[in-house]
């Protein structure tokens, strides 16, 4: 496994294996430690380059827009040599995943337990955005926290999960500045904007009930297909990382034909 850090965006990465390029995006207050058990069991079937994402992790930098991630993402990918990866994203980076493949070419996208309908979550950050900012910051977060389902994660890989989890005010809302000062109607206006090109295959994973505008979204892409592993949490990938593994592998294989 090689571990560096590309010198101009400053984004540490894993990366191991051969043969078709996969990027993995962790979500906000964990690292790219998370998708170990992920990569693990794909066994160097594809090239896994796992990221983390600025302020995570081993990464510089300060938290930043999702399109200014997905920039630095490229510049990174760029300093590789890869070209086209399958752009793998879970929670907040499902929608990096999404962001990054509008404006670039991409293999495919997988995104993880969240697809490119943020209204409902925008309202709702709206609604809390004052203890978000103040000194109830830690009270709010868990009970957000409680909602992600960590405990459905088996042992060791929730340890592994925890030990990379690092929570704080500054990067939380550095990463929600764009939807904390954005009206949710306008926010999922441009959204829905940015992301009408993506042209490549896409996966989409739910642990939860699909909403109808989740659906929708991803019916109006022009291949695209969603699963739902209910009762299964946020986490859904780490519940059951063989079965994503496989999937993801499948999938991988499917973009390839499509190229």
């Amino acid at each position: 496994m090689a571990t560096a850090n590309a010198p101009a965006p400053s984004l540490a990465y894993d990366m191991e294996g051969s043969g078709t390029p996969v990027v993995f995006l962790h979500g906000l207050t964990f690292d790219r430690r998370t998708w170990r058990p992920i990569t693990q069991r794909l066994d160097g079937a594809v090239t896994s380059i796992a990221v983390d994402l600025p302020a995570h992790g081993d990464s510089g930098g300060e938290p930043t827009d999702l399109e200014d991630v997905a920039h630095q993402l490229h510049r990174l990918l760029d300093s590789l040599s890869v070209e086209r990866p399958v752009v793998v994203g879970h929670s907040m980076s499902a929608g990096l995943a999404a962001l990054y493949a509008s404006a670039h070419p991409v293999r495919g996208v997988v995104m993880v337990d969240q697809a490119t309908e943020v209204l409902p979550f925008a309202q709702m950050l709206h609604q809390i955005a004052p203890m978000l900012r103040g000194p109830a910051f830690e009270q709010v977060w868990r009970k957000f926290e409680d909602s992600l389902g960590l405990d459905r994660i088996p042992e060791p890989t929730r340890a592994l999960v925890l030990a990379t989890h690092e929570v704080r005010q500054d990067v939380v809302l550095g990463y929600w500045a764009r939807v904390l000062d954005t009206e949710p109607a306008d926010l999922q206006a441009w959204i829905d904007g940015a992301t009408r090109g993506i042209e490549a295959p896409c996966l989409a994973v739910f642990g939860r009930p699909v909403t109808d505008g989740e659906r929708a979204r991803l019916e109006r892409l022009p291949d695209a297909e969603y699963e739902t592993w209910l009762g299964e949490g946020h986490f859904v990938h780490l519940v059951h990382p063989e079965r994503f593994a496989e999937r993801l592998h499948t999938f991988v294989e499917r973009c390839e034909q499509s190229a």
